[in-house]
């Protein structure tokens, strides 16, 4: 009777590991999916409202200065950037809510914030310039091909994306809720490992 029970307590708890999975994967899916249309969305509109109305009909021909325009145009991509972060994220944290999961704004605000500056740095990896250190020394012969080493493989996958020809512009939607998911989950096993310090 003990070993059945025994048996029985396992196979719940195996079932119970695999629906758990399988709900992660969903919800991840879910918030990714969720977030990227709607931080796309959100940029989409701010493009359409700041081009076509505010920089044509507002501003029109009325600011021409160098330091204007900059200043407007700066403007123009904290508030588009902007709310792309808040409507991915708050749309992600909504999927969230759904599965029974309450994901506090503020690690997915960071998460999604740094999100497309990761992607412009694996970009930027791609074509390094090694040649502007100058002539290698002792020091830098040998970091600079340790250095190339790590900077290929860190680039790998986006090497293997631009080489099949596939936009560039798909990783920087996915990149704020992937972003905003790497925020909260870094948030929560800090947590987690806080509590387990303190126990």
């Amino acid at each position: 009777m003990c070993h059945r029970d025994t048996i029985e307590l396992i196979y719940l708890r195996e079932n119970r590991t695999e629906g758990m999975k399988k709900n992660n994967i969903t919800l991840t899916l879910g918030q990714i999916a969720t977030g990227g249309i709607i931080g796309l969305a959100g940029g989409w509109v701010c493009l359409f409202v700041f081009e076509n109305f505010i920089w044509q009909v507002l501003l029109g021909d009325r600011v021409n200065h160098g330091f204007w325009v900059g200043l407007f145009l700066l403007i123009s991509l904290v508030i588009t950037y902007g709310v792309v972060i808040v409507g991915a994220s708050v749309g992600m944290r909504f999927v969230s809510q759904k599965f029974g999961v309450d994901i506090p704004l503020r690690p997915l605000f960071s998460g999604a914030f740094l999100g497309p500056p990761a992607v412009v740095g694996l970009l930027a990896l791609l074509n390094v310039p090694w040649e502007i250190f100058g002539k290698p020394n002792l020091i830098l012969a040998l970091l600079i091909p340790v250095l190339k080493t790590v900077a290929y493989l860190v680039s790998l996958p986006m090497r293997g994306w631009v080489s099949v020809g596939l936009p560039v512009e798909i990783w920087y939607v996915l990149a704020v809720p992937i972003g905003a998911i790497v925020g909260y989950r870094l948030e929560l096993s800090q947590s987690a490992r806080d509590i387990a310090l303190l126990g």
